[in-house]
């Protein structure tokens, strides 16, 4: 993963009761996520490196140590689903 990673233009987020739902249209499949998923996709900009969204949400909620490994599957995640790409 090299670059910064980048939302697929054909996303549309909607907020839902318990989360939000990413409809994929060049895909035709939906996504359900949670608000720290959304908030890694959200970030997901071109602007934002993966070591800087480790350092936002670690501050954003507190954390006592840095979220590498967890940042690190879920923006893995997003590559295969092709919710991004990188830049």
């Amino acid at each position: 993963m090299n670059g910064n990673p980048e939302q697929d233009a054909d996303l549309k987020i909607f907020e839902a009761d318990d989360g939000y739902v990413v409809y994929h249209r060049e895909r035709d499949r939906v996504h359900f996520l949670n608000h720290t998923a959304v908030l890694l996709l959200e970030l997901c900009n071109g602007r934002h490196s993966i070591p800087d969204m480790v350092a936002i949400l670690e501050k954003s909620y507190g954390l006592e140590a840095p979220p590498e490994k967890e940042v690190t599957e879920i923006i893995t995640k997003f590559g295969q689903e092709g919710l991004i790409r990188f830049n």
